[in-house]
């Protein structure tokens, strides 16, 4: 069988993936309308191409051997509406900040990534939510419906997932536009990333090259959420078959089985910088990572590893608001840096949310959380600017070890 009759299975391959069980998917208003909306998505210009997919894999093989650090930051949920120069100005801003602090405590370049162009949908830990007194669809992410405590808001719409992609492809017209995009040099390029969670979006967008490449034309970086990761579920199954790099949340309760199925669904070649493991374990709980290094270390997965302090720390407070200590995202970065080069791992960044807007979300460096014009994310919490500062500061990367 030829190469390129192998690529076009693989793309009849992904068309077929949502056969497989599909966790967090919406409940659509009108299924007649997602039809019209999927074929318009399956003959739009991709928002992002391949050479660049190519060069972003090639960037981050060289990171799995130290040449580069990693730094993935931006919103929780984006607003499809905040796509103009105005919105995606400040936080390409915050990333060249951060990623200026991480080269000092790396002594590496850095490859600066944004949680952008395409953060619009959103995993729930329940179908529905109580807003007063009334039970209510549970907020999906923009591309889904909207945060508004309504019926009719909370409807999943097809509608938004035409807007999304829109939103998406003018925020990576002003990346451009910055000379941030394609062309620019490896350490000042911005790349967009954002969880590959609505199949509704995904799959259309996949698409085959003239010489028969396969790859996910609405972002350079896609990952699977610590909710999807179903080795036998179509998150994995999709990511295993584009060409992008590829990420995969897991948390405290990820087994070695299943990092070790992970990694050979999504990483089967063993090829430096395919695959990026992102833990979010939380600061009482990191120390549980050191066996999942070891065991992908020695079945010679070349991973990177990069530090979500955020998810694993988040807490409800007194007020009723969901929040994050900085100290708990301080403390999960020292010991993360420690524990993943300890067993032999490549401790390679930090995956934050983080906002350059004025917010008080998360408790730490003078901000008082409370309910009001400074705490606006549309999901979790994020880091404001003077707090991803601090975070970022304690980033350190130590050279890979293995324990004895």
């Amino acid at each position: 069988m030829t190469t390129q009759m192998i690529r076009f299975d693989r793309l009849r391959e992904v068309h077929a993936v949502e056969s497989l069980p599909a966790r967090q998917q919406p409940r659509w208003c009108d299924e007649h309308r997602l039809a019209e909306v999927r074929t318009r998505l399956s003959i739009a210009e991709p928002i992002i191409d391949h050479e660049s997919v190519r060069e972003l894999s090639a960037l981050l093989a060289r990171a799995v051997h130290g040449e580069f650090s990693v730094l993935q930051a931006g919103d929780c949920a984006e607003d499809p509406a905040e796509c103009g120069a105005d919105d995606i100005r400040p936080k390409v801003e915050l990333l060249d900040l951060l990623g200026d602090i991480m080269r000092t405590g790396a002594g590496t370049p850095v490859l600066k990534v944004g949680r952008i162009a395409g953060q619009y949908a959103k995993p729930r830990s329940a179908e529905t939510e109580m807003c007063d007194g009334v039970e209510l669809p549970v907020y999906r992410g923009s591309i889904v419906n909207s945060p508004v405590p309504t019926a009719a808001a909370r409807r999943a719409d097809p509608e938004r997932v035409l807007l999304g992609h829109v939103a998406a492809r003018r925020a990576v017209g002003v990346i451009d536009d910055l000379g941030r995009g394609a062309g620019a040099a490896p350490e000042q390029r911005v790349w967009t990333s954002h969880e590959a969670l609505l199949l509704d979006y995904e799959v259309p967008q996949v698409r085959r090259t003239a010489t028969g490449e396969v790859y996910l034309t609405g972002t350079h970086w896609p990952w699977i959420g610590e909710r999807t990761r179903q080795l036998d579920g179509a998150h994995v199954r999709l990511l295993s078959l584009v060409d992008n790099p590829v990420g995969c949340k897991i948390g405290p309760t990820t087994s070695v089985d299943e990092v070790l199925g992970l990694c050979s669904a999504l990483d089967p070649h063993r090829t430096p910088g395919r695959l990026t493991l992102i833990p979010r374990f939380g600061a009482a709980h990191i120390d549980g990572l050191a066996p999942l290094v070891r065991a992908v270390v020695r079945a010679g997965h070349p991973v990177l590893w990069l530090c979500d302090p955020m998810h694993g720390n988040t807490v409800v407070g007194d007020h009723g608001l969901k929040t994050r200590r900085l100290d708990d995202v301080m403390t999960e970065i020292n010991r993360f840096v420690s524990v993943v080069a300890g067993n032999g791992g490549v401790p390679a960044g930090l995956h934050l949310e983080a906002s350059p807007a004025d917010v008080s979300e998360c408790e730490g460096a003078g901000a008082v959380v409370r309910r009001g014009e400074h705490y606006r994310t549309l999901c979790d919490p994020r880091l404001n600017t003077t707090q991803a500062v601090a975070a970022v500061a304690h980033w350190h990367r130590e050279s890979p070890r293995v324990a004895a």
